[in-house]
């Protein structure tokens, strides 16, 4: 039976050289490749923090529907309006909703990054 692996994995040219200078060579060639691993599962763990709240879940699923003002959102969450302020704003300032005033009213939209998210999400 020959069966394929399905992943997509690359192999590495040369792995653990006994040669002292190749060595130290690959060494610092290995850090060098690892830095932009680094910065990418910083930015990922920094998003699934954002995303680890239910609130901040429901709201952005409020949104999808259609714009919200804050008041709505708080009694749909039947939450104190200084809590979600906090969640709005850790959202707004990811560029994952929008904010628009109109009079003495701000309304809440889903941004084109929000809803890539929830798309994302819903394919886990």
């Amino acid at each position: 039976m020959n069966e394929q692996c399905q992943c997509e994995s690359r192999t590495a040219d040369i792995c653990c050289p006994v040669d002292e200078k190749l060595r130290k060579e690959w060494l610092l060639n290995l850090e060098k490749d690892h830095i932009p691993v680094k910065h990418v599962s910083k930015e990922i763990t920094r998003k699934l923090k954002l995303f680890s709240n239910s609130h901040r879940i429901e709201i952005l699923l409020m949104l999808e529907q259609r714009e919200h003002c804050m008041d709505e959102i708080a009694k749909k969450l039947k939450a104190k309006k200084s809590a979600v302020s906090y969640h709005l704003g850790l959202l707004q300032k990811h560029d994952i909703i929008c904010k628009v005033k109109r009079s003495r009213f701000a309304f809440y939209s889903i941004s084109k990054e929000g809803k890539r998210t929830i798309s994302m999400f819903r394919e886990l």
